[in-house]
């Protein structure tokens, strides 16, 4: 992407109409990462690198005395290539604009190259912020990301290698975010299984994601001792209180870039498992140029970033159905 500066903008520093001039910029989205506790940074040796991950061994063989031990084995996560995305920004500023930079005051020249130097790489945080958005809220197609066999991150038919049986990750019940939904979720992660068909370990580190509609409604689960709303108060099932009772640290993360389109919709992450399964693949982290460009009066500075999110296998992640409100 391209952003331009407003021929003049620097103007308004010597603007006798203008007594002060702030950089509201780090009022926008693309102030930090989003969701950075989700993800697993990753630096691929190469573009299209390949990443997979091993089962361990499934359960051992019943042999009774003199008996031929049973074989085993190990059993890989399906291999996917990584994909790297490109984001470009570029500023600009005229020659007339560092005139009039060049005359305001020391206070307001410092704002003004201060935001110069900020806003060059805050376009591609928000580019980031994005894309890791879209690993959730596009998770259910293929569009944007596509798992190793062809299947999207959340699906209903998820393949176990062993056994060619299948899991989803998609709830199942109670679609509208509420303690039960929240419960019946946790519990239907306990019973994932990787590809050696052997069940995984309790989640113990949860995350429940949530666009900024639903962000009061997570807290309230989150924080609430009591519930549900009504006459007959007991003890809230999935606050954060009662969750450390079942030994899982609990807490939520509002993710901003999620479309209002998908308002209604919420996800469970277990930290860790996504650790190893959930990456930030770098080519590069959002760099300037180390030279501005100078072409008939006007002095650009390129910025640019080139990363993408990837997943490995599935059972870091839960999503709701998208029903309800």
């Amino acid at each position: 992407m391209a952003t331009m500066v407003t021929s003049g903008v620097f103007a308004d520093v010597v603007n006798a109409a203008v007594r002060t001039h702030f950089d509201f910029t780090k009022d926008d989205i693309f102030n930090q990462i989003d969701g950075n506790e989700l993800l697993t940074e990753f630096e691929p040796d190469a573009p299209n690198e390949q990443v997979s991950g091993i089962a361990g061994a499934g359960y051992g063989t019943l042999t009774v005395e003199g008996q031929q031990y049973g074989s085993n084995e190990l059993w890989r996560e399906y291999p996917r290539a990584i994909t790297l995305r490109k984001y470009t920004s570029e500023l600009r500023w005229t020659e007339e604009d560092i005139h009039w930079l060049q005359k305001a005051n020391e206070q307001k020249r410092q704002m003004q190259i201060d935001a110069i130097a900020s806003n060059g790489l805050r376009p591609l945080i928000g580019n980031i912020n994005r894309d890791v958005a879209k690993m959730f809220y596009l998770g259910n197609g293929t569009t944007f990301f596509t798992g190793g066999n062809s299947e999207a991150l959340i699906s209903a038919s998820h393949t176990i290698r062993k056994t060619a049986a299948t899991q989803t990750n998609v709830i199942t019940s109670n679609p509208v975010l509420s303690t039960d939904a929240v419960q019946t979720a946790v519990n239907q992660m306990n019973r994932f299984k990787g590809m050696n068909d052997v069940q995984l370990q309790k989640v113990r580190r949860l995350r429940l994601v949530v666009p900024v509609e639903l962000e009061a409604t997570a807290l309230q689960i989150k924080d609430s001792l009591y519930g549900p709303t009504n006459a007959n108060l007991g003890l809230q099932r999935s606050s954060e209180t009662f969750m450390a009772k079942r030994g899982i640290d609990f807490s939520v993360i509002t993710l901003p870039e999620i479309s209002s389109s998908y308002s209604a919709y919420w996800w469970l992450v277990d930290l860790d498992r996504a650790k190893s399964r959930f990456f930030l693949t770098w080519g590069w982290k959002p760099r300037l140029a180390n030279e501005t460009k100078v072409t008939n009066g006007t002095t650009a500075v390129d910025a640019s970033a080139y990363f993408g999110p990837h997943a490995l296998g599935w059972q870091w992640i839960m999503q709701s159905t998208g029903a309800g409100s």
